[in-house]
């Protein structure tokens, strides 16, 4: 299965393919070379050629009769290429319609937890609001768990022709939500580096307080030590 769409670095065209073990890797289009920014491979005829073979014979294929030999090349067939949103309303459609048509969706998304941004195949469960931002539930088929994606944060979606996840989600997971944005919250890492540095005060002083006392004694000690070596010596 593969998806060709533009690269969201460098916007030269790739072909997302999907690997045995279910993994996602970009290609340039019409090559076998992996995709790097900056790095244009040219188009191997060869690949053309097979491409084109594989439309020809789905065009003239009309035995709907079940063959083992055909089995292989009907796995093999690439899906269409399938309209990109990158916008807000065409992002908010694209979910709108798997949710209702019960579809999985390609997105990429830009985590401000993590600081990066990601590809992945996830099915859209429903949307809703907390302390005023958009969330979208989905079951995400990267990380094979549920992920509540802020909408805001979502780059770019595409249509997928399979069928959402067969997984039941409950009411989605806030708390997780709740962690992140404390994590990320400036005003807390400021708190908790004032405790710190008030913790650190404390200990200073009461090292301080009973070094004065260990030096005490020693002065003393001294003190009677030169007096009875007076008296005595």
């Amino acid at each position: 299965m593969s998806y060709t769409r533009p690269c969201t670095k460098c916007g030269q065209r790739i072909s997302l393919r999907q690997m045995p073990a279910g993994q996602w890797v970009a290609f340039d289009v019409s090559t076998e070379e992996s995709h790097v920014c900056g790095t244009k491979n040219k188009p191997d005829v060869s690949v053309k050629l097979k491409g084109k073979k594989k439309n020809k014979q789905d065009n003239e294929s009309v035995d709907l009769s079940y063959d083992k030999d055909n089995e292989i090349s009907i796995n093999e067939i690439e899906m269409e290429e399938s309209k990109i949103y990158d916008n807000s309303s065409g992002i908010h459609y694209c979910i709108d319609k798997a949710i209702k048509e019960k579809k999985r969706i390609f997105i990429e998304y830009y985590s401000e937890y993590n600081d990066e941004s990601t590809s992945r195949e996830i099915s859209p469960i429903k949307k809703y609001k907390y302390k005023s931002n958009n969330y979208l539930q989905a079951y995400c088929h990267k990380r094979k768990a549920e992920r509540n994606f802020l909408t805001k944060s979502i780059e770019s979606a595409t249509e997928v022709d399979k069928k959402k996840t067969k997984i039941k989600l409950g009411k989605p997971n806030t708390k997780i939500i709740e962690k992140m944005k404390q994590d990320n919250n400036p005003y807390k890492a400021n708190n908790n580096t004032q405790n710190y540095v008030r913790e650190y005060k404390k200990d200073l002083k009461e090292t301080e307080g009973s070094l004065s006392s260990v030096g005490g004694v020693i002065i003393v000690w001294i003190i009677i030590a030169t007096v009875l070596s007076l008296l005595f010596g």
